[in-house]
């Protein structure tokens, strides 16, 4: 943590405008803003640094056996949930938690957290007429160059708490914990504890795959798709959240499941009745018929797990072409190919799929596989050690990142769908 990258960073962040200036000198950083100018001393920067080297910090939360601080961040708005807007602070006679700001020195953490390539990814873009010296004045009427800087990215809030025993990091997590969980019972305001740098990347979960930036270039539609699908579709869409983009794509291929099962069952015992060695008359040749209906029969909960895997696979049979998805995947992010063959997805134990090999017969059973096991982990959270090891278990916050890498896949595979089940108009 240096002062020169501390430097670089803070003019990454601070674009130039026409009513700004910065200038970057060896004691000092000055900003210029509508003839305002704002001083931030190297000392300053590197009494923080020192205060901050005395904790355990990474770049989401600072740690020390009396003290402990950590970035939270307001819920998306659903259902009469109220917006985090103010901070407060509620005192015990052992220990204080305080909904505020975030520390000079966790901001510090954080900005060195985040990747050097992608700084600018993480800076709020206010229009013009924001960047004024009347947005950053406190209430004292004072402008702070970190106080900018805080109202530029996304990070609004954190969670500080002391306490008068010792506790572990793991215990202070659990004070947190449990914590956000009485000021979401008491008032409807949920936050969520932030575990990774990357959540305050701007766009974080949006799937930018627009085949057209200009709906003038639209024709008009040649197909009828099934609207019960287009709701889903929408709903998974818009949606900000990867639990529910996954569900809403899920939902589609689902549709169809009882449609390729049933088609597939009827094949599987005309192929048995057409052939030229079967004979009613051969008890040995009825039962292939039997026992093909019992295997694909859902006779109870675990065998229609069972059955609705193979579904899935048929689904994908049936609707999509692997080499397109292969191409629909290299034309959005390449490197998504090489993700999803060396990548096995930790909380489900989703299998890898190599795109590349889309000839390959045994690939719908894979990719299947891999969509069905994550599926159950997001649905299913029984407190059942074998069926966690069985299924794995989503957490939400914990898992949306890596969940969020199998939505392009979950899309174009939905896509396929809706348009492969249309009809002409």
């Amino acid at each position: 943590m240096d002062w020169c990258g501390f430097q670089q960073i803070i003019s990454t962040m601070l674009r130039r405008t026409n009513s700004s200036s910065l200038q970057l000198l060896d004691d000092r950083i000055e900003y210029t803003l509508e003839n305002e100018t704002i001083i931030y001393f190297r000392e300053e920067f590197e009494q923080t640094v020192s205060r901050l080297n005395e904790c355990t910090f990474t770049p989401v939360k600072l740690y020390s056996p009396h003290k402990f601080e950590v970035f939270i961040e307001p819920v998306e708005l659903h259902y009469g949930y109220r917006a985090l807007e103010n901070s407060f602070n509620v005192t015990g006679t052992n220990s204080s938690y305080k909904i505020s700001a975030p520390s000079d020195e966790l901001l510090i953490a954080f900005l060195f957290g985040i990747p050097s390539d992608s700084v600018r990814y993480y800076r709020r873009f206010l229009p013009s007429h924001m960047m004024t010296a009347r947005t950053f004045r406190n209430e004292a009427g004072e402008i702070h160059l970190l106080d900018i800087i805080r109202k530029i990215t996304k990070i609004s809030f954190s969670l500080q708490i002391d306490l008068t025993e010792a506790a572990t990091e793991d215990t202070m997590l659990k004070h947190a914990t449990s914590f956000l969980f009485a000021v979401a019972y008491n008032t409807d305001i949920t936050s969520r504890i932030v575990l990774s740098v990357t959540e305050f990347e701007f766009g974080r979960w949006r799937f930018a795959s627009r085949r057209s930036s200009n709906p003038n270039n639209l024709e008009v539609p040649k197909l009828f798709y099934n609207p019960e699908l287009i709701e889903q579709y929408n709903l998974a869409l818009s949606s900000d959240d990867p639990f529910i983009k996954y569900i809403g794509y899920y939902h589609i291929m689902e549709y169809f499941f009882d449609e390729v099962y049933n088609n597939d069952l009827i094949n599987s015992v005309k192929e048995i009745l057409l052939h030229p060695g079967f004979s009613t008359k051969k008890p040995k040749e009825l039962s292939k018929i039997v026992d093909t209906v019992r295997k694909k029969t859902r006779a109870n909960q675990d065998a229609f797990q069972g059955t609705e895997l193979e579904a899935l696979e048929l689904t994908i049979k049936a609707f999509v072409s692997l080499e397109q998805l292969r191409n629909n995947l290299t034309q959005y992010k390449p490197e998504l190919i090489g993700y999803y063959r060396s990548h096995e997805i930790s909380f489900s134990n989703g299998d890898t799929i190599d795109l590349d090999n889309h000839t390959n017969d045994k690939l719908p059973k894979k990719i299947a596989a891999r969509i069905y096991k994550t599926r159950n982990s997001l649905v299913h959270h029984k407190s059942n050690t074998a069926r966690v090891k069985e299924r794995g278990v989503y957490h939400p916050f914990k898992d949306e990142e890596e969940l969020s890498m199998e939505m392009p896949l979950m899309r174009f595979i939905a896509e396929a769908i809706i348009i492969k089940s249309a009809v002409e108009i």
